[in-house]
């Protein structure tokens, strides 16, 4: 047994001082290895990287285009097929929307004039009215054309009454639609609805025939016709036909063909006196036109199209 005598202690001290400085010597080489071997890693992948982009510039210039055009096409995707409205799936059909590439045209102003067509270019065209646009039809012997028209048709009836007649079986007017070859279609209604007390039930029955009109043909062109005026006589008289509420009519119905993305047409020039009333002599009763004037109101449609 060894014995700890002042000296061999100092030995031993010494002994165990010279071992932890060799630990801690080797501790810091394996330190100072390590992080010269990083260094080096990373400058010989700088190294690889360079050599790459100097002798190879178009695989380099390639992915940076890639990259570049990756968030831009995202995006478009997002905004050209944007998530599907709140009704959709409810079970009613959904109206169809105008085309988008149709907003080049100015729907806030009505059709400016044309040159003139011939009969023929109604052959594909569908006429919904009153006895108003019965009387254009017989009058004008415009029978080429598809008429879904009856006495005292509003907006509302359009939908309820039973007034066409195809292959022997009878639909609404608007149901008519659906059974009908056409590619235009001119709506002269409101004559009867200005007894109604609120004029937004008018232009929002309006309205849902626009959106049946695109249902049934989502590329036929609109037409909505100015409502003719009356005789100063009727319209002083008259417990509701009146020129101011027709008037009325005709700007919530222009503000109808913006909102839609329809053709106004404002038919009323065409037989109007300065004042905006019908002329005394153009109807027998002051409301329906005589064949004269009716051969104006055709004139008009015919000059006033939108190709």
């Amino acid at each position: 047994m060894t014995r700890y005598t002042t000296e061999n202690y100092g030995r031993h001290l010494s002994r165990s001082l010279s071992r932890k400085k060799s630990r801690r010597k080797r501790r810091r080489n394996s330190s100072i290895a390590v992080s010269m071997l990083v260094v080096c890693t990373v400058i010989m992948v700088s190294a690889i990287a360079s050599a790459l982009e100097l002798y190879m510039p178009d695989a380099f210039a390639a992915g940076s285009q890639e990259l570049t055009d990756l968030v831009p096409a995202q995006e478009l995707a997002a905004s050209e097929f944007p998530s599907a409205s709140p009704e959709a799936g409810s079970g009613e059909q959904a109206p169809v929307q105008p085309s988008p590439g149709a907003g080049t045209y100015d729907y806030s102003q009505p059709v400016p004039q044309s040159p003139a067509v011939d009969n023929s270019y109604f052959n594909d065209a569908v006429f919904i009215g009153d006895s108003r646009t019965q009387g254009l039809i017989t009058a004008t012997g415009l029978y080429n054309t598809t008429s879904f028209t009856h006495q005292g048709l509003t907006v509302d009836t359009a939908f309820k009454d039973l007034i066409a007649e195809i292959d022997g079986k009878y639909y609404t007017a608007v149901d008519a639609l659906n059974h009908t070859h056409f590619s235009k279609v001119y709506i002269m209604l409101g004559i009867n609805e200005t007894g109604w007390i609120y004029s937004s039930k008018f232009i929002e029955g309006y309205g849902r025939i626009i959106d049946a009109v695109r249902n049934a043909n989502p590329d036929a062109q609109i037409y909505i016709q100015e409502i003719l005026p009356v005789s100063n006589s009727v319209s002083n008289s008259h417990d509701y036909i009146k020129n101011s509420k027709i008037d009325e009519y005709n700007q919530l119905l222009q503000q109808l063909a913006l909102e839609k993305q329809v053709y106004f047409i404002d038919t009323a020039a065409s037989v109007a006196e300065a004042d905006g009333s019908l002329p005394e002599d153009a109807a027998v009763d002051g409301i329906h036109l005589k064949n004269s004037y009716c051969q104006q109101w055709l004139d008009y449609l015919k000059t006033h199209t939108v190709n």
